[in-house]
């Protein structure tokens, strides 16, 4: 219900439905809510949800930089430094950063921004045939 609320920008109502749960809400319920900030740009309400997760999972970087984005998208640098010291103090790091994982034909292949190695070109021109059977422009071919 509160990913419900959530999307639908009602999130005052989903901060009270947390509120009023008998159960200590997790950090699925917050990270609901989160997004939802995210998506309809309520960073007052994201710093509450943040404010939790960190307690909940303290090394989840994803929340962290989901609301490091917020306060960039709101040109408030101060906040961003803020919390990456925060991030640097409490020893949290982003898991393998500028990396991307995809599922080509039952098999998983990773990719790091600096990773010009693997077999890339193969996989980006599947991904590209199959955004076109879509209906979608497709992406630059990488040969």
């Amino acid at each position: 219900m509160v990913d419900l609320l959530s999307r639908a920008g009602l999130l005052e109502e989903a901060l009270v439905l947390i509120g009023s749960m008998r159960m200590e809400p997790n950090s699925v319920i917050w990270g609901a809510l989160l997004s939802g900030c995210k998506l309809h740009k309520k960073l007052e309400i994201a710093q509450v949800a943040v404010e939790k997760l960190m307690i909940l999972e303290p090394n989840n970087s994803g929340y962290y930089m989901l609301i490091i984005n917020m306060y960039a998208e709101a040109n408030r640098w101060n906040e961003v430094a803020r919390i990456r010291e925060t991030m640097r103090e409490c020893g949290v790091e982003k898991v393998l950063p500028g990396s991307s994982w995809i599922e080509v034909e039952k098999s998983m292949h990773h990719f790091a921004a600096c990773d010009d190695h693997h077999q890339a070109s193969h996989i980006l021109n599947v991904l590209d045939s199959q955004l076109k059977l879509f209906g979608q422009d497709g992406v630059s071919h990488f040969d």
